[in-house]
């Protein structure tokens, strides 16, 4: 059995932005070779939102790591408290957004690690 694991400082990586919302994230997945799962960590200043969107393929946990952070998820918007964790399935909208005055930082991870999965919702 290989020791084979990675690890990362993710307050010294590398933050890019979105391609579809432009919200600044460390994409763990490639940082750590993960091939089962597709993490990232994600920042919003106040004012950021990530697009409204679900997956095809993909269960999402969402970990709030500095809050409380809020989330829309269909029709519903919630604040949620820094250490909670959330599962959302395929196909239910969701969206992470920040509305308030605070910096909000977000764990989110996906299974199976199918690229190019989330779909934005017609609002």
């Amino acid at each position: 059995m290989a020791n084979d694991y990675g690890m990362i400082d993710v307050a010294e990586a590398e933050r890019t932005p979105s391609a579809s919302s432009g919200t600044d994230h460390v994409d763990l997945g490639s940082e750590l070779g993960c091939t089962e799962m597709r993490p990232k960590v994600w920042d919003l200043s106040p004012g950021d939102a990530m697009s409204y969107h679900r997956q095809t393929e993909q269960e999402e946990l969402y970990y709030v790591l500095s809050g409380p952070a809020r989330i829309r998820i269909g029709d519903e918007r919630m604040d949620v408290p820094e250490g909670a964790a959330i599962r959302i399935p395929p196909e239910t909208p969701r969206q992470v957004f920040n509305d308030t005055d605070e910096e909000h930082r977000w764990l989110i991870i996906g299974a199976p690690p199918a690229e190019n999965d989330g779909r934005d919702v017609e609002e």
